[in-house]
This record gives C-alpha cells, sequence and structure tokens, in this order.
C-alpha cells in the first residue's frame, strides 16, 4: 500500500462517517470527485501548496468562487495543513469503495499482465466472488511487471496467482 493510500483510509473513513445519511454521503463522494479533478491541474496544485495552507485556501477561493462550498473548503485546509492534498485522488476511491460497501457489496480489485477481454473478465469476476464469498464490484487494471496470472484483492485479503508471485515464493523455498 503506497503512502497517499495508506493516510486516505482515515480521512475517507471520518467524511463516510461525519456524512448522516445516503444523500449527504453521495454529496462527500461528488465534492471529493470536483477536487480530484481540480487537483490535477498541476498550476492549481503547486500553487496550493507553495502557500501556507491560509493563503492557499484564500487563493482557492479567489481563484474557484462558489464551485466549491464551505465544507469542501474546511477538508482542503486540513489537507493543506497536514500536506496530505496528494491524497485527494486514493481519498476519493477509498470513500467510493466505502459507499459500494454500504450497498452490500465488496470492492475486487484485479491486476493482470495484459488486458482481459469481456469474456475473460466475467470469468475472473465469477471465481473471485466464489473465492472470497460475496458479490463484488470489480476494478482491473494492466500491470506488465507481474508477467502473467493474475492477482485479485478484497480489502486486506490478496490472491496473489501471478507468474511473479509464484517465482517469488519458489525463491523464498529455495534459499531457506
Amino acid at each position: 500500500m503506497g503512502v497517499s493510500k495508506s493516510f486516505a483510509k482515515p480521512y475517507a473513513r471520518a467524511l463516510f462517517e461525519l456524512a448522516s445519511d445516503k444523500i449527504e454521503r453521495g454529496l462527500w463522494l461528488h465534492r471529493l470527485q470536483v477536487l480530484d479533478k481540480v487537483f490535477q491541474d498541476p498550476v492549481i496544485a503547486k500553487a496550493a501548496t507553495q502557500q501556507h495552507s491560509g493563503r492557499a485556501i484564500a487563493w482557492l477561493k479567489e481563484t474557484l468562487g462558489d464551485g466549491i462550498d464551505d465544507p469542501t473548503y474546511a477538508l482542503l485546509a486540513l489537507l493543506l495543513e497536514n500536506k496530505r492534498l496528494g491524497s485527494i485522488p486514493d481519498i476519493r476511491a477509498q470513500f467510493a469503495d466505502l459507499m459500494v460497501e454500504m450497498h452490500g457489496f465488496g470492492v475486487l480489485r484485479v491486476t493482470t499482465a495484459v488486458a482481459l477481454t469481456d469474456e475473460e473478465r466475467a470469468k475472473t469476476l465469477t471465481v473471485f466472488e466464489k473465492l472470497f464469498e460475496q458479490k463484488l464490484i470489480p476494478h482491473y487494471r494492466v500491470d506488465p511487471l507481474i508477467r502473467g496470472g493474475v492477482m485479485g484483492q478484497v480489502k486486506d485479503l490478496v490472491y496473489d496467482g501471478s507468474l511473479k508471485g509464484s517465482l517469488e515464493k519458489m525463491r523464498g523455498y529455495l534459499i531457506r
């Protein structure tokens, strides 16, 4: 887990618990999506992080105006103060995962060495739903570094069926 992701979880959980109902949680998801989009602009991100948080918020309010509401500016101030502005994409993703879980689904992260066809995706999803014993919403990504096979993760449970993982296990056994 990357540093940004480990910082993102507590922020996402706090925002999720702060929201009192589904409507407010949906609003926070939208706010996080807006922030994610805004701070993808390197000019805005650089300008915001190179100032004291109070000045940065004042500058953002002047620049963005009413496009962002007060609760969102409060979150931004906290992130700026703690030097966590770069965690916004991960906070958004973690928050979205909590929304999915709230509806009774798990979030499955599938990594393969090559892109899967729709048929392969469907088969992979079926296998992982049986393995993890729950309905899952899949997120697929390609990482050629795993060399082959498939990796699946739901929360902290990881299934590593990659060639890279198998070779690392074999190496561990041979070293002992």
